[in-house]
């Protein structure tokens, strides 16, 4: 059942504008749910329970989506391997040799608004259309040292989306936000044995610099049924002492929402000791080289330098650092990369108990997350992570001054904040020396990617392509990759399927409204 609700304007009619673009919405996903049932599937699902034996699953890549996917699948009774390119994440090698879930900072955040869409929602806004033509220092994303070949295919596929469109999109990664939320207190409950020791912290205050944003975000996170409590500025200061000595205009006020935060590192570690504890086998530093595929298309196994792998079923989840499945996986070149950068300082007296995010409009490290957790040494310190820095098609495509930029502006942050804890620990000069960057898996839709097809006995599953919201839908991620191979149907195998963009813009191209 299909209805479009009627958009209320702020005095109490109808916002016909929002209507219509509600509309579009609708009509746009009940064209994609049809597309999604006369499209033939060649898949042959087996199931865990399968006559020869239980069915085996190779994950390809060991970022946090897939170990937690493989934990689903190892419980649900596959016969579960892993492989990744990097090394061991318990091998605690620089922070330089991994991808995005354990190369930057050890910290990871859950909130019912996480993954979002950065598209224009709006006649009126211009200025993210534009964020991949400026560096940060003129509050773009572009870091770039060169042009890739598909660099600016990828932005024209950006400006392209509509706001009509991006809104409906942003309902969709909202919902599968809220199941994701679902199926975290699931395993909070059922499997609290893996979130012992990884500094686990309920409820985020979310901090807003200036007034009208806060009232805007008030009114999203009532929208959402996730706001927990709602302070003015002086408040703030009061619940929160370690915000006592913040400049005087760093927040107009705060809401505390549901959701949570862990050090991913040692979360990543729990989950990896908890697969091996299974049975579970586990290849690192092992990259795959090819897929291989019969005359029909089918996948027959991965190449490595090791020799072919054979199973029933393939879940591949690459984060960016993948030349050759990028060029024998055509959904994988709808990703780029988009890095954020990362800074850590000591969590003073009286100590932050809550982690924040903050907002900052204008600002090139305009939003941020501050994750409360332990060094390595076990001292409680603040993870700072902020910055949008587009790399293009090359994860290493990365200009130096431009990086230098963000890393100053997360700097910014730290000290308007924590004045005390950044003169404590050397002012920027000492910041630097705790900088790292992580380049995270972005498409132009701001959808994430998943895509099913055959393999000789089984399913071949690609998820990819979750920018900031690969942690927080993992679950859901995990319960996806579930449905499909068993060939059930799932909301995420039409929401991020790798031609739902490319379908409705050639339709409105078609009909002669791309630009409307």
């Amino acid at each position: 059942m299909y209805t479009v609700p009627r958009q209320p304007d702020s005095e109490g009619g109808v916002d016909e504008d929002a209507s219509l673009f509600e509309a579009l919405g609708v009509a746009e996903r009940f064209a994609q749910d049809r597309e999604q049932v006369t499209e033939p599937s060649h898949v042959t699902a087996r199931s865990p329970g399968a006559a020869r034996g239980r069915a085996s699953v190779l994950m390809v890549g060991g970022g946090v989506v897939n170990l937690v996917t493989a934990h689903l699948l190892h419980a649900e009774g596959y016969d579960v391997a892993m492989v990744d390119a990097a090394p061991d994440p318990r091998a605690r090698r620089p922070w330089s040799a991994y991808g995005a879930s354990r190369g930057g900072g050890n910290a990871r955040m859950f909130t019912y608004t996480e993954m979002d869409d950065y598209h224009a929602k709006s006649a009126g806004e211009d200025d993210c259309m534009t964020l991949f033509d400026r560096p940060p220092s003129q509050s773009g994303w572009d870091v770039r040292r060169y042009e890739g070949e598909e660099d600016r295919q990828w932005v024209q596929d950006f400006q392209r989306v509509r706001p009509w469109l991006a809104r409906a999109y942003n309902g969709d990664i909202l919902g599968l936000n809220r199941r994701s939320g679902e199926l975290w207190q699931a395993w909070l409950h059922a499997r609290p044995h893996l979130f012992d020791d990884v500094d686990l912290r309920h409820d985020i205050l979310r901090l807003y610099q200036d007034g009208p944003h806060l009232e805007a975000a008030r009114h999203r996170q009532n929208a959402v049924g996730a706001t927990v409590a709602s302070y003015g500025s002086d408040e703030v200061r009061e619940r929160f002492p370690a915000l006592a000595q913040a400049d005087p205009h760093a927040f107009a006020g705060g809401i505390v929402v549901e959701g949570f935060t862990v050090n991913v590192h040692d979360f990543m570690a729990r989950l990896l000791d908890d697969l091996e504890a299974g049975g579970v086998r586990m290849r690192f530093d092992l990259r795959v080289e090819e897929i291989m595929r019969d005359d029909t298309s089918a996948v027959t196994g991965v190449l490595t330098a090791d020799g072919p792998l054979v199973y029933d079923h393939y879940v591949v989840s690459p984060g960016v650092e993948y030349d050759a499945l990028r060029r024998q996986i055509p959904s994988l070149r709808q990703v780029q990369g988009v890095l954020g950068c990362w800074a850590t300082i000591p969590n003073g007296v009286p100590p932050l108990e809550n982690s924040l995010k903050v907002a900052r409009r204008g600002h090139v490290a305009e939003d941020a997350n501050i994750t409360v957790g332990r060094d390595e040494s076990g001292e409680s310190v603040l993870m700072i992570g902020s910055g949008y820095g587009w790399t293009g098609s090359h994860p290493r495509n990365i200009d130096e001054r431009k990086l230098e930029d963000i890393h100053a502006a997360v700097a910014d942050t730290v000290e308007v904040l924590f004045p005390e804890a950044y003169e404590r620990i050397g002012g920027r000069d000492g910041l630097r020396r705790t900088q790292k960057h992580c380049v995270r898996p972005w498409t132009s839709s701001n959808l994430g990617i998943f895509e099913t097809s055959a393999a000789v006995n089984g399913a071949f599953v690609v998820t990819a392509g979750h920018n900031t919201g690969g942690f927080a839908q993992a679950p859901v991620i995990a319960e996806a990759v579930a449905h499909s191979l068993r060939g059930v149907g799932h909301p995420m195998h039409t929401l991020y399927h790798p031609l739902r963009t490319q379908r409705v813009l050639n339709a409105m191209a078609g009909l002669g409204g791309a630009s409307h």
